[in-house]
């Protein structure tokens, strides 16, 4: 194993440790207050959890590469996970700016909130079909519809920060930053590199699976792989993956209720 990708392990296997410290400590200590507060808490634990799992067995799943060649590390299993914590985090977005609509008196921002998720929500098919088929192109397409999530959420909080005050405006503001922050990054990062790998795939003749091969494939098949070269562009991601998205998702608990 290179010492990049040793190193690089390392400190996913520390995020794992402290994040689950972090969460542990809000839900024992922490200022959260009301059911709006116990439903994001329980679904940051959900997102807290799979994300250790990925950072101690991290994986890429068109690739089918991965560090640890475990049947834990199946890329079926971990996409899995994956869904399911996705989707909660999305929720946790569109309570968060919820919560937020109901402190400024807002009900029909309220109401618009839960457009957030949907479009999470539906990034999932895209994904478990570039995941199933090898085509990078409907992974594009799920960042894509991540942008327009957190796009919408920010003209929410937009709309929010212009009709409220103090603390409500300032975590609207904040919001908006690390919400368009995001969308600049899928826009200029993510979503080149999976229209790049779609080209290469199509020059070098990419074979496309049917979904039920590629469910089969996607099940069994690992490529271990220890080099740097292997992982450093997907490291990109998945290291803020692992490390900002669960603090954000563990103070979205900490949001007064209203």
């Amino acid at each position: 194993m290179d010492t990049q990708v040793r190193s690089w392990c390392r400190a996913l296997r520390a995020l794992a440790v402290l994040n689950l410290g972090l969460w542990l400590a809000v839900a024992l200590a922490g200022p959260v207050a009301g059911v709006h507060g116990r439903v994001q808490l329980g679904l940051s634990g959900v997102y807290v959890l799979v994300c250790a799992y990925r950072s101690l067995l991290p994986r890429v799943d068109l690739e089918r590469l991965v560090v640890v060649d475990s049947h834990l590390s199946s890329i079926f299993l971990g996409r899995t996970a994956a869904t399911g914590a996705e989707i909660c985090f999305a929720l946790q977005l569109g309570l968060f700016v919820h919560q937020l609509a109901a402190h400024a008196g807002l009900p029909a921002v309220q109401a618009a909130a839960w457009a957030v998720p949907m479009f999470m929500v539906v990034a999932q098919a895209f994904c478990w079909h570039s995941v199933l088929t090898l085509n990078h192109i409907t992974q594009a397409v799920e960042s894509a519809l991540w942008a327009g999530g957190f796009t919408w959420m920010a003209v929410l909080l937009g709309v929010i920060a212009l009709g409220s005050g103090g603390w409500v405006r300032a975590l609207s503001v904040a919001g908006i930053v690390g919400a368009m922050s995001f969308v600049a990054y899928v826009v200029t990062v993510d979503m080149p590199m999976y229209w790049r790998r779609y080209r290469h795939g199509r020059a070098s003749g990419q074979v496309y699976l049917r979904l039920d091969a590629g469910a089969r494939d996607a099940w069994h098949r690992r490529v271990p792989s220890g080099s740097w070269e292997a992982w450093k562009a997907d490291a990109l991601w998945l290291t803020p993956y692992f490390s900002v998205g669960v603090w954000v998702s563990i103070a979205m608990a900490c949001v007064p209720a209203a």
